[in-house]
């Protein structure tokens, strides 16, 4: 696999842990060690199945682009390299460990771009490219495993309905993509014949509700709603009832968490009168 730096110094996982470890714990700097080679080694462990390593590498990447440890040039080739070379790696496997770089791909890619919401370092085509290929990805998962067991979390759902939260918060995506972004996260959680069971319909609500907060997509998001009970008898016909039993569980358990998300504002009481309906028909 090349790297972004294409460094030539390989890190082995055990070794990439303590180094980060000592950095978090302020033991050590990113001035102290060479980034080239850390963000190359991070880049090679981002996905790995053991999760101590894999989340310490994430919070490395969380904290060095919050805290301003990364500059703006650094960040745009990190965020190419992501899009080009992780976040579709082992695309259509399913009880893999690909899954765990695909979906730690999508947080640090929308750790990015909030990053942009602040830097302004992306040009609005990179933005737009990154909806896309976000778009296609959500389409192509086949592995929606929430917590593992030995391995830890994948949340490849939550994950990327989180990357969706930043696109639709960035002002370089252009309004009238916002419900496409939130239409084609809902689609997934509503036809996935795995039961969703750790959290997933609360951060698909945050993405749906950055977009209503913004007063776009309300009535298209109105219509896809009252859709649901046509879009799961369409399902009943072609699933075995397992799968169509926890197709069923997906489709109240996010109509009922949109229901709660929706209860503070009494400009989604349409929406929420909408629901009702759909939750009878379901």
């Amino acid at each position: 696999m090349t790297t972004l730096f294409q460094s030539n110094t390989i890190v082995k996982g055990t070794e990439l842990l303590a180094l980060l470890t000592t950095i978090n714990d302020k033991e050590k700097t990113w001035k102290d060690v060479d980034q080239e080679v850390v963000l190359d080694a991070m880049i090679l462990h981002i996905g790995s199945p053991n999760s101590d390593l894999r989340e310490m590498v994430y919070r490395s990447f969380y904290r060095s682009i919050l805290n301003d440890q990364l500059d703006p040039q650094t960040l745009s080739k990190l965020l190419d390299y992501s899009v080009r070379h992780l976040l579709f790696k082992g695309i259509g496997e399913s009880g893999t460990d690909s899954v765990f770089t695909r979906a730690f791909t999508t947080i640090l890619i929308a750790v990015i771009i909030n990053k942009d919401h602040d830097m302004d370092f992306l040009p609005k085509e990179t933005l737009t490219e990154v909806k896309n290929e976000i778009k296609n990805y959500i389409e192509l998962e086949q592995d929606v495993r929430g917590y593992v067991p030995v391995k830890g979390w994948a949340h490849s759902i939550a994950h990327v309905a989180d990357t969706c939260d930043e696109l639709i918060k960035s002002e370089k995506i252009d309004e009238v993509e916002y419900f496409s972004i939130v239409e084609i996260l809902l689609k997934k959680y509503c036809t996935t014949p795995t039961a969703f069971v750790h959290g997933e319909d609360d951060r698909v609500v945050i993405a749906v509700l950055a977009m209503l907060k913004k007063e776009v997509g309300l009535e298209e998001l109105k219509l896809f709603v009252e859709g649901i009970p046509s879009l799961l008898k369409s399902q009943k016909e072609e699933l075995s009832s397992e799968k169509y039993w926890f197709v069923m569980a997906n489709c109240n358990s996010i109509l009922k968490s949109l229901y709660i998300g929706a209860s503070n504002d009494p400009l989604y009481d349409s929406l929420q009168e909408t629901i009702r309906k759909s939750l009878s028909k379901i």
